[in-house]
């Protein structure tokens, strides 16, 4: 413990004052001194007439040399002992007392990898850190923090384990705004007693870069690390065209790069590989701060699982260049049709010539309600009564994914249709109107006419109905998929749950219809409405977000156990919610790439992992910007400055132990001066 003293009313204290007992050996100089000064030598003179002069003058001399020499090796022995002592001078009026809780956050983000100097920003940032836990004491405690946040980092540990504990840090793709981070150690400071100290060690990058002020007590330090600025391109998404592939198709794949750097990138290649199959896609150039949206053109050849990976070349920033995606094509979509009497032929004729499409028809009286959930699309055709156990059914079809398409009958009634237009937040019809009415716009901005032309013609024959159910009131609740001349829709989209309602506002009796005659545009309703997913299962997911994964119940079964295989294995966390499942994957996912759900020793589903593309921009924020009075410290030049010094003077004050050295090898030094330089003279009689 320090011990106080006032030398001319500065207080001073001693960190280890037991060796101011040392002061004591100063008695040995004087007793030497007193010993050796009495010894004389022979001094000859020629003429004896002068020797009391000469005797009475050298006495005075030496006295004067000898006690000059004592006195510098009194103060010389002094200054080596309070050297030792290690004196100091608080910088504050009192040093406060107790255990300090000193907890350092080191950024373990990939954006650290770039490299300053001589290391990477992260080896930099662990060096700092260690000279910053250097500074504090034994008995002091120390909490080291990463981008993980994990439950053992909260843990409070001594000096040597903190030290360990940063040897052991390793890059993560978790990444937290720094405001998350503030918060985390001032939650951990508010459980332990102690005086809490704060450290955040890092590049500071925009991304996460969120402090303002704190209300914290104490002022938390920032240290940042300036690295060389680096060059980086990357890819940030990639996507299907068609939300759906189906088998010999091929399909457009999109993928976005972004270049984040100050400058041009020339020849950056792409690579594709599929199934472990790779092939370039030639090469491109880039300007600075642009977001590029290419095209690779995918073929599928075989039915189930299928795993993706687009790469770019981009040096030195990596972790960014690769982006998994995974993709189920399946063997077929079924379509199920219920019908009054018999099976519509204009529906029948449309998926006839496709092994991809099947088509199961059932009559009313007669249907599946357990199966709903293996069809793609169930077909309501011209059903004069829908009962309401019917409504219930395709109700909760459609908010677990499934598609509906609605087409009345010319005979039907209002009272029967109504109900379940109600029920699926559509508009309600109004009695049948035998009039004339031709269709005047095609949503080509919808997903079903989307990409169907190439342009629209001004002549272009469109559909045309002599009866149709108007709808009740003014507004449509809807999306107008084909919209008539005089306003109402032939076709309308509504979204219902996570699956699509789609409403024919009359029949497909080609002699009232002539849309079933017109294949340009009936063709496309019925096979995109089959394909249409509102929540389509991701290509891929992103570590450190997306922890769980829903998974319809009919491929994973909850009361199995399941167990993912990767780049890392675990068990993962299954919740069943409705018709899904969650799979639970939250911290148990580091390492981008391909995950399998195994169930049975049977694959059942394919996910792809990719990092955050958070940290691909590598722009840095201005820290200075924190004013003085906003909470945060900012310590400038780090890499110029010795942390274990800086902190030890400020935790116990300016020390004085250096002066202390100096001034015993200046009194030492004068000593020898004074011997070598200064001659003695003793004079002896002798008869």
């Amino acid at each position: 413990m320090p011990f106080p003293d006032t030398i001319f009313g500065i207080t001073m204290q001693f960190l280890y004052p037991a060796f101011l007992w040392a002061l004591t050996a100063l008695s040995i100089p004087i007793i030497l001194h007193l010993f050796y000064f009495r010894r004389y030598k022979k001094v000859y003179f020629s003429n004896l007439r002068f020797l009391r002069e000469v005797k009475e003058e050298t006495s005075a001399r030496n006295r004067l040399r000898n006690l000059l020499i004592l006195l510098a090796r009194i103060l010389a022995m002094a200054f080596i002992i309070l050297a030792f002592a290690q004196p100091v001078i608080p910088l504050n009026e009192s040093l406060k007392a107790g255990i300090r809780n000193v907890s350092v956050f080191v950024d373990n983000s990939f954006s650290m990898q770039s490299f300053g100097k001589d290391l990477s920003l992260f080896d930099r940032s662990r060096q700092k850190a260690k000279e910053v836990i250097s500074g504090y004491g034994q008995e002091d405690r120390f909490q080291v923090l990463g981008h993980e946040l994990s439950p053992s980092q909260n843990l409070w540990i001594s000096r040597d384990e903190a030290l360990v504990r940063l040897e052991e840090m390793e890059y993560t793709p978790l990444v937290k705004p720094l405001s998350v981070i503030a918060g985390r150690q001032k939650q951990s400071f508010a459980r332990e007693e102690g005086n809490p100290v704060s450290w955040m060690i890092s590049d500071f990058q925009k991304s996460i870069f969120d402090l303002t002020t704190t209300d914290s007590l104490n002022s938390i330090n920032l240290l940042p690390m300036v690295g060389i600025q680096e060059k980086n391109v990357a890819i940030d998404s990639a996507w299907f065209e068609s939300p759906v592939q189906t088998l010999n198709q091929t399909s457009a794949l999109l993928f976005s790069v972004h270049n984040y750097a100050a400058e041009d990138a020339d020849n950056i290649r792409v690579v594709i590989d599929m199934d472990g199959q790779e092939r370039p896609e030639g090469s491109f150039d880039i300007l600075s701060g642009q977001v590029r949206i290419d095209t690779a053109m995918i073929t599928v050849m075989k039915t189930g699982w299928h795993t993706l990976a687009i790469r770019i070349s981009d040096y030195p920033v990596t972790f960014d260049d690769t982006y998994f995606l995974t993709f189920y094509v399946a063997e077929n979509l079924n379509i199920l049709s219920i019908n009054e009497r018999s099976e519509n032929l204009k529906i029948a004729a449309v998926f006839s010539n496709s092994e991809y499409f099947i088509v199961e028809n059932s009559l009313a009286n007669n249907i599946p309600y357990a199966r709903f959930q293996d069809f793609n699309l169930i077909i309501l055709n011209e059903l004069s009564k829908i009962p309401s156990g019917l409504i219930a059914g395709l109700k909760k079809y459609t908010e677990d994914g499934g598609n509906v398409l609605f087409i009345p009958s010319s005979d039907g009634v209002t009272d029967q249709y109504n109900p379940l237009l109600r029920t699926m937040g559509a508009n309600e019809f109004l009695a049948w109107e035998k009039r004339e009415r031709v269709v005047g716009k095609i949503n080509t901005d919808a997903f079903i006419y989307q990409d169907v032309f190439s342009r629209t013609r001004p002549n272009m024959r469109l559909p045309k109905v002599n009866g149709s159910f108007p709808y009740a009131g003014s507004g449509s609740k809807g999306q107008s998929l084909l919209g008539f001349r005089d306003g109402g829709d032939l076709v309308t989209f509504y979204t219902s749950g996570k699956g699509a309602f789609c409403v024919v506002t009359t029949t497909l009796d080609d002699k009232v219809n002539d849309l079933v005659l017109q294949p340009e545009i009936f063709v496309p309703l019925l096979f995109n409405l089959a394909i249409y997913a509102s929540d389509f299962r991701d290509l891929a997911y992103t570590i450190g977000i997306d922890h769980l994964i829903p998974i319809d119940k009919n491929i994973l079964d909850p009361d199995k156990p399941a167990q993912i295989v990767g780049p890392s294995e675990f068990i993962p966390g299954i919740s069943p919610m409705g018709s899904k499942v969650l799979l639970d994957v939250q911290g148990q996912v580091k390492s981008s790439g391909f995950y399998n759900l195994m169930q049975a020793n049977e694959l059942v589903y394919s996910m792809a992992f990719n990092y955050d593309r958070k940290e691909s921009d590598l722009s840095l924020a201005d820290v200075s910007t924190l004013g003085e009075n906003s909470g945060y410290k900012v310590w400038t030049d780090p890499d110029e400055s010795d942390f274990t010094q800086l902190i030890e003077s400020e935790r116990q004050g300016r020390q004085l132990w250096r002066w202390c050295l100096i001034f015993a090898l200046l009194f030492i030094a004068f000593e020898i001066a004074l011997i070598r330089l200064w001659k003695e003279v003793r004079v002896k009689s002798e008869k």
